[in-house]
């Protein structure tokens, strides 16, 4: 496992999304997948999209998306370097997502990866 790795302000932050975490009508992913107190990303800076995204399939994920660590720290959100087996680019991105912060978090994020239409709708 790799040194920490200290987070800068142009970093950007993969989330991996289950099947259904994604709204076709608005072309994003939703909400819910902003939510969890302690929410798996991968730090893109120590990876690629394309690792990351076989990463998360053999998780059972099915697409990508990604958000500045500039923002996670303007709403208030901590980034910790937290690398595990297998994945030194692991992060947590720690703290309380209110309704208001998962919404804006899900609505400014870039897909990197869309999930299988068949799959999601």
């Amino acid at each position: 496992m790799s040194d920490p790795h200290q987070t800068k302000p142009e970093d950007r932050l993969l989330r991996w999304l289950h099947p259904g975490q994604f709204n076709w009508e608005e072309n994003r992913p939703t909400s819910a997948a902003f939510k969890d107190p302690e929410m798996s990303v991968d730090i893109l800076s120590i990876t690629t999209v394309p690792e990351s995204y076989e990463r998360a399939k053999k998780l059972g994920k099915n697409a990508v998306a990604s958000f500045s660590y500039q923002q996670v720290i303007e709403l208030g959100l901590e980034v910790k370097h937290d690398p595990i087996e297998g994945n030194d680019a692991h992060a947590l991105v720690l703290g309380k997502k209110t309704n208001s912060i998962s919404k804006k978090l899900a609505s400014s994020c870039q897909v990197e990866v869309y999930p299988p239409e068949n799959i999601s709708k």
